[in-house]
């Protein structure tokens, strides 16, 4: 058996990084923030404690991890040009993506905004960078609103993300139990883009 290159062994590493991401989300989301461990954590694992930390150097540092994937997949579908300006087209996608997002993968966007509304959850992110991208967000929302001609801005970037936002918390409230039709999420999605495009 030939020895694995180095693309072999990075596939290997970001493979498990990713088991631990998922195991640690749903953990964080069942069990709280507060109670999980790294033992638990690398028990449900399935590897040691001493290799957890070879993967994350902390229960923050992978709490931060889970966090930045979410948060950079909604930011990937916000501004993929990366110019700090929402255009209507981009932010129509935006909507579309992000219903498309929340339809195709529930049980994981119930995980994560049961892990981040946990208090201390937030108290740990408090001052983080991740922070400064949810506030870069808010920004530019602002300045689409400002460009769009509505009265009062910080109105409208409030009422989209109470939208957005309190679906997600819904969708925790009521899962597994319930779910939301995908017709009645497209219903909802339509009548968001017809309020803001």
């Amino acid at each position: 058996m030939s020895p694995r290159t180095k693309a072999q062994i990075e596939k290997i590493r970001d493979d498990r990084r990713k088991q631990i991401m998922n195991v640690a989300l749903h953990l964080f989301a069942t069990e709280g923030y507060a109670h999980c461990t790294i033992a638990m954590l690398a028990a449900r694992t399935g590897i040691s404690k001493g290799l957890m930390y070879h993967y994350f150097n902390s229960k923050e540092a992978l709490l931060e991890a889970i966090i930045e994937e979410g948060l950079d997949e909604v930011m990937n579908l916000f501004d993929p040009n990366r110019d700090g300006v929402l255009t209507s087209r981009e932010f129509i996608d935006f909507i579309r993506k992000v219903f498309a997002v929340m339809r195709s993968d529930k049980e994981f966007w119930v995980l994560y905004v049961s892990v981040i509304m946990q208090p201390r959850v937030k108290e740990h992110l408090t001052d983080k960078p991740i922070i400064r991208s949810i506030e870069q967000f808010l920004q530019i929302l602002m300045e689409y609103f400002t460009r769009k001609g509505f009265d009062d801005p910080n109105l409208e970037v409030l009422t989209l993300s109470a939208m957005i936002e309190g679906l997600g918390i819904l969708m925790v409230y009521t899962y597994p139990e319930m779910k939301f039709p995908d017709e009645l999420l497209e219903k909802y999605e339509k009548r968001i883009i017809e309020m803001y495009q």
